[in-house]
């Protein structure tokens, strides 16, 4: 049975990796490169070919109607390799089988039915995306080429051969998108489509040694629900009772502040936050709910809160700006007293509160904006990237912020700016120039009152600092066009933090935030704020991302450690219908613990009210079990630092090359993606000569500068990457992690059919895939604990048509937990309630805990006789 386990002793490491190294050299490395070539069938029953466990190809389906009208396409993978699904707008039915008829080998047949004959459409079928400079492929891969007769595609990619796409028949359409090698649409349905049923099949071959990975349904084995939980957490009450965590009440210790890069109280003691977001329609909700949901957010283990979408006038409801009113500069009373109603609650229960300026505001014709409104209307009204080269929209959110940061909540009696338990701002959410808004300024945008603004801009900063101007302005591309975006954001930011140390604010400020996937070019103009905010959002399969080649959501989370600088994770999520979500939170909390980030924050904890779901939904976690069951653990895990901080530092050092006139990112940094879950990682900046406010990061003493940023840290020939605490190990190959400290002992991922020994536990689980933590509540090592909680989370499933309640998959298996003598095992029930106690073996100074237990829950006390829950 395959596992590792990580030590900190440098000898026993190099040793492992001396053993590593001969039994690959004894393998061949010829053999091993070939093995490294799957493809997979995708969960929308498309195609995925994978290089060393990297997505070097994946194909998605694409339909247009008449005048490229988009067309929705939805398909369902079946039984025994089937699948059906249909373009509803175009009546057209589709029915199909994937088979492997030979080693390396994928044959999709469709069988597509229109409901009529179809005349003068774009057409559809698949675009496949290829990445030809993925690393895994170590620049060896030649250029992709169409095969004659519109029969298909081959793309050369190593000494083994090639991958190919054939059709059995000419198609339609198979083309280049615009020319781009990286981009072919292979467009099976024509633009007249007669009446009757066509059948096309494709055949995809690797190079030689290649295979055919199972797919997640056949490796997650069958979802027979008639034997899962229903509704086994409750949406108002929380399992176990974690509020003992927080000081009550919220900013008991003063207001926080940032202290080079770790957020403290005014007494200097260090604060970590784990926290979510209370959204939207989530705002503006009943009092009782109010309190209800404040008490469990306590419960589950959270002390921070982000209000977001406070202002989102386009589609929320009610919010925070009267909605009623011919300009956007008049708060609604009665949303801002629930939204004091919130504060007073979540701070009387120890929840601080981070709170949004800017998010989704829509400014009016009374606002008075002028000549330049026009062109921001035709665009939502909202003001994003135009508030930077706009002074009447820059003066409007000066004037929001004072009102809103000067309103005395009617319960505290104190102006937010005033409460200590508001621990941090954000000015603008997810408003850049750098990366996003600043094409909006282009000629072609139909933009000219803007565009003006911005070309007499870049007109001015070329000459100054001897650029050329046209390359000054070409914004979508890294060069002397990033120099100047960086420094009008940094500019515009501090005007607007000025604003605010003008009203007294005395808590850390986020400018905006690394978000969407912007590279590093994107980061120093953050740096004006005294906090960097980062979003990252992931995808299944996250624990099975080769990080030799490939970066997934959490690593991306480190491009926003600028050096020196706290960071905030206001928005992370792996959302509905990821069916793994269950690995996030640990995954996350257990980084963030290592790499010693100040506040992660799930988006959402709900965007919704607070009464009793009737469906699944995308963003709102507080009634998705696979989510929220597993929380209390990560909280622990996060708050109490149960892992410990990495023992080593390494700052990736940018010159002005990297950082300004190159994609910096962690696709393309092995450095960061090699480091980020052994040791402690951050990026230092470039001074820049053009930008005034700039300075080159130095380093203290004891961290490691890298100034190669495609530097491979982890050793050669390992499939898994370990803490240098010996920790927490993450095996890519199997796609599992586990958690090995003294106070959380957890593995997640796929775990079944293994057995996982940690320092004072086993794990022999028999569900395929599951996440399951024992975590101590009473501060003690487990082995000397008497009071630990045991989460056990897998597959959650609404449902048909996502509707409620939710269906939750009983983890199967055993845990070895040691501990002293005289303990019990107490389930708890979704809303906490103590179910009759069960029945546990205790051999060999260790309680051996089976699951499923027979009282259908997902939470257990394992406590002394003598405890109660008011212990906890």
């Amino acid at each position: 049975m395959r596992q590792f386990v990580c030590k900190v002793n440098e000898r026993n490491r190099r040793a492992i990796n001396s053993i590593l190294v001969l039994v690959l050299t004894v393998a061949g490395s010829a053999s091993l490169a070939a093995a490294e070539w799957q493809m997979r069938v995708t969960e929308k029953s498309s195609v995925e070919v994978l290089c060393s466990q990297a997505p070097v190809v994946t194909a998605e389906y694409v339909f247009w109607g008449a005048n490229w009208r988009w067309a929705g396409v939805e398909m369902r993978p079946g039984r025994s390799g089937t699948f059906s699904g249909g373009v509803r707008d175009m009546g057209l039915e589709i029915e199909g089988r994937v088979t492997s008829p030979a080693a390396g080998r994928l044959r999709y047949t469709w069988n597509i039915t229109p409901a009529g004959r179809l005349d003068n459409i774009i057409g559809g079928g698949l675009e496949f995306r290829l990445v030809l400079d993925s690393p895994c492929l170590g620049g060896q891969a030649g250029e992709p080429v169409l095969l004659p007769d519109n029969r298909g595609w081959r793309w050369p990619v190593s000494a083994e051969g090639a991958v190919t796409v054939e059709f059995d028949k000419p198609l339609p359409n198979l083309y280049f998108e615009r020319g781009n090698k990286g981009q072919i649409r292979a467009m099976f349905v024509g633009a007249n489509v007669p009446e009757g049923a066509q059948t096309i099949s494709m055949t995809v071959s690797l190079p030689a040694g290649g295979t055919v990975a199972r797919t997640l349904a056949e490796r997650y084995g069958p979802a027979d629900t008639s034997k899962w939980y229903s509704a086994a957490l409750t949406h108002d009450k929380s399992p176990v009772d974690l509020s003992f965590l927080n000081h009550k009440p919220a900013g008991k210790f003063g207001f926080v502040k940032a202290k080079g890069d770790k957020l403290v109280f005014e007494n200097g003691e260090q604060v970590r936050f784990w926290g979510g977001n209370i959204a939207a329609y989530a705002i503006f909700v009943e009092p009782e709910q109010i309190r209800a949901q404040a008490r469990r957010i306590a419960q589950l283990g959270y002390n921070l809160m982000r209000i977001h979408h406070h202002d989102s006038t386009r589609w929320v409801g009610r919010t925070v700006i009267d909605k009623k009113r011919g300009d956007s500069q008049h708060l609604d009373e009665q949303v801002m007293e629930r939204l004091d109603y919130w504060i007073k609650c979540l701070r009387d229960k120890g929840v601080y509160v981070w709170l949004d300026l800017h998010v989704g505001r829509v400014f009016k014709e009374g606002d008075n904006i002028g000549e330049g409104f026009a062109e921001m209307a035709a665009r939502g009204a909202e003001g994003k990237g135009y508030c930077y080269f706009n002074e009447r929209i820059e003066r409007l959110m000066k004037d929001f912020n004072a009102k809103y940061l000067n309103h005395v909540n009617r319960h505290t009696r104190l102006a937010y700016k005033d409460d200590p338990a508001i621990m941090g701002l954000l000015i603008t959410n997810e408003n850049d120039i750098t990366s996003h808004f600043g094409n909006l300024m282009l000629a072609d945008k139909n933009n000219p009152w803007h565009n003006r603004i911005f070309e007499e801009q870049v007109k001015a900063f070329a000459e100054k600092h001897g650029l050329e101007a046209g390359q000054t302005g070409r914004t979508w591309e890294p060069g002397p066009s990033k120099l100047f975006l960086a420094d009008w954001e940094y500019r515009w930011n501090r005007r607007m933090l000025d604003g605010l140390s003008g009203l007294g604010v005395k808590v850390p400020v986020s400018t905006t935030q690394m978000w969407g996937g912007m590279s590093l070019y994107g980061l120093p103009p953050l740096t004006a704020g005294t906090i960097i905010d980062v979003h990252s959002y992931g995808r299944s399969e996250a624990l099975g991302v080769n990080p030799r080649f490939k970066d997934n959501y959490v690593s991306y989370i480190a491009s926003g450690q600028a050096y020196g600088m706290p960071v905030s994770i206001s928005e992370w999520n792996v959302p509905w219908p990821n069916v793994d979500r269950f690995t996030a939170p640990l995954y996350v909390a257990s980084i963030s613990a290592l790499q010693q980030w100040d506040a992660p924050m799930i988006y959402n904890y709900s965007q919704q009210d607070f009464s009793p779901p009737s469906r699944q939904g995308t963003w709102s976690t507080f009634s998705d079990l696979a989510i929220t069951g597993i929380m209390p653990a990560a909280a622990l895990l996060y708050r109490q630092a149960h892992v410990r901080p990495a023992e080593k530092s390494y700052c990736i050092m940018l010159d002005k090359q990297k950082l300004y006139m190159e994609n910096s990112h962690p696709k393309n940094m092995a450095s960061l993606r090699t480091l980020i879950e052994q040791s402690r990682v951050a990026i230092g900046l470039a001074d820049a000569p053009e930008l005034d406010w700039d300075r080159q990061t130095k380093a203290a003493g004891d961290v490691r500068v890298i100034t190669d940023r495609d530097k491979d840290f982890i050793p050669p020939g390992q499939t898994f990457v370990c803490s240098d605490t010996g920790e927490l190990t993450r095996d890519w190959v199997e796609g599992y992690q586990t958690i090995d400290t003294a106070m959380t002992q957890a593995v997640h991922g796929w775990v079944g059919g293994r057995s996982l020994r940690l320092k004072a536990s086993r794990f022999d689980i028999s569900t395929p895939k599951a996440a399951v933590a024992v975590s101590s509540l009473d501060g003690k090592p487990i082995g000397e604990s008497r009071l630990m909680l045991i989460t056990a989370v897998a597959r959650v499933l609404p449902l048909p048509g996502n509707r409620m309640p939710l269906l939750s998959e009983p983890v199967a298996g055993r845990i070895y937990v040691a501990g002293p003598t005289g303990l019990e095992l107490v389930p708890l029930a979704g809303d906490g309630t103590e179910l009759p106690r069960v029945n546990v073996e205790f051999s060999g100074g260790r309680y051996v805990v089976t699951l499923p237990a027979p009282r259908g829950t997902h939470w257990f006390l394992l406590r002394a006789a003598a405890a109660t829950a008011q212990a906890l």
